[in-house]
């Protein structure tokens, strides 16, 4: 049986452009990828979903909070 090993820089490179992927908004072609998956598939969308969750309320905090706004405002958001 082979043993493989796996250095951490490989799979932080893996992670590190699934997230970025999923932060573009790319969510959709990362789980086509990896259909094959069921596992990763549920994490990438459970991940997406959050994403989504996060964007909404910092919408909804954007109206209340004008500081929030300012900073929003100055980094393009």
């Amino acid at each position: 049986m082979p043993r493989y090993i796996i250095k951490e820089g490989v799979l932080d490179k893996l992670f590190g452009g699934i997230f970025s992927a999923i932060g573009k908004g790319q969510a959709k072609r990362v789980i086509k990828v990896l259909k094959f998956d069921p596992v990763l598939q549920k994490l990438t969308k459970d991940a997406d979903d959050i994403y989504d969750d996060m964007r909404d309320h910092i919408q909804k905090s954007k109206k209340n909070d004008p500081e929030l706004r300012k900073l929003l405002k100055k980094y393009g958001y």
